[in-house]
């Protein structure tokens, strides 16, 4: 069994140094731009690749926002207990 020190985590991409100049709408377009790849992906691995590199680039745009890798965890944290008490996860 895994647990998060195990867990490797999304590293925040800046492949052109210039994300801090991205738009919402520039940042919109390659989450999509990733999600029509993962629903065009013919395989599982591939499709699970796809999804990853959308959940990276959602990470870079909160880094983008000022959530440091601190300030995400905090925030998953609570968007997990919000999302357990509206009944979308088991119970642990």
């Amino acid at each position: 069994m895994y647990n998060a020190c195990d867990l490797p985590r999304p590293v925040v991409r800046d492949s052109k140094s210039n994300v801090s100049t991205y738009s919402e709408l520039d940042w919109v377009y390659r989450v999509r731009e990733e999600l029509d790849e993962a629903l065009a992906a013919e395989t599982w691995a591939d499709k699970g690749e796809e999804i990853a590199d959308a959940i990276t680039v959602c990470v870079s745009w909160l880094e983008s926002l000022g959530f440091t890798e601190r300030a995400r965890a905090e925030l998953f944290r609570r968007v997990n207990a919000k999302n357990q008490a509206r009944g979308y996860m088991e119970e642990k």
